[in-house]
């Protein structure tokens, strides 16, 4: 791009609203919280895992009329040579229509159904 054609750009972005808000990440401290969101709009929601003890994060209640919420995807940060290190599960929920509905999300043992859950999660969301 020349030199000029990127000035003009940079020029625009500066000037630019600063209309879109900052990516929102969510985690233990936010269980119970009450968000409010735009159609479009997306959080992401972070929480500890340790996959290799068997306990996942999954959704237990989300109204797919209301938000969207993509697959989980694992990071693990275990020491090099550390085999089942402990690592996160985050979720991005997307909001898809005005309404308000409760995104929950379980921690437990697939296998062992509702007896293998440990923990519960869930944020109240507000879409207007």
């Amino acid at each position: 791009m020349p030199k000029r054609s990127r000035r003009r750009l940079l020029a625009m972005l500066m000037l630019a609203p600063a209309t879109a808000r900052a990516a929102r990440t969510l985690g233990e401290r936010d269980d119970g919280a009450s968000i409010a969101l735009t159609p479009g709009e997306s959080v992401t929601v972070i929480l500890p895992e340790n996959a290799s003890t068997g306990y996942v994060w999954a959704v237990a209640e989300a109204d797919p009329a209301l938000v969207s919420v993509g697959a989980p995807r694992a990071a693990y940060a275990a020491p090099p040579g550390m085999v089942g290190g402990p690592g996160t599960a985050s979720f991005t929920l997307i909001a898809r229509a005005p309404g308000a509905t409760t995104v929950a999300l379980k921690h437990w043992r697939p296998w062992e159904g509702e007896a293998g859950v440990v923990q519960r999660w869930q944020v109240r969301l507000s879409i207007g």
